[in-house]
């Protein structure tokens, strides 16, 4: 079987982080992060699925984000398998230019890095409303069905969703 893994500590961090935080020391909550997710999983191939039909929308509000909105994030399978979040976001052209924001499972690279994403790989996208509610997040939904119930409580909580 073939599996990809996603890491949820960039999904812990980002709970935390004000609007325009950079990345954070996630280390502490490997012991959550990564998952190995099957390709096949259909709960997870139907998150992708969603936050690609919805692209377009995030696109347009990271190309003129609304007042009060921020932590604007995107995640991709790096190297083709480790799926991660990157923030500090620009766009250029059909790319997405920006920042590892959690630390890679992969020899040879490091939080902070810089990355380019073609658009047409992004898995994933979130940014926090200005009503402080993360938006997006479909493959997090997912994950936090996955691990403990005290702690997925605690970041639907710290993430504004209501159970």
């Amino acid at each position: 079987m073939k599996r990809a893994h996603l890491a949820l500590a960039f999904a812990l961090a980002l709970t935390a982080l004000p609007l325009s935080a950079a990345p954070q020391d996630t280390r502490q909550r490997d012991d959550i992060a990564p998952l190995s997710i099957d390709k096949d999983d259909r709960a997870m191939n139907a998150a992708r699925a969603e936050a690609r039909r919805t692209l377009p929308a995030f696109l347009a509000l990271l190309a003129n984000p609304p007042e009060g909105t921020g932590g604007y994030a995107i995640k991709f399978p790096l190297e083709g398998w480790e799926h991660i979040w990157v923030n500090e976001l620009e766009i250029d052209g059909k790319v997405i230019v920006g920042q590892l924001a959690n630390y890679p499972e992969q020899d040879g690279y490091e939080i902070g890095q810089s990355v380019r994403v073609p658009i047409s790989q992004i898995t994933d996208w979130g940014y926090r409303s200005a009503k402080g509610v993360m938006q997006g997040h479909f493959t997090t939904r997912v994950l936090l069905t996955r691990i403990a119930p005290a702690d997925a409580a605690q970041i639907r909580d710290d993430m504004g969703w209501s159970e």
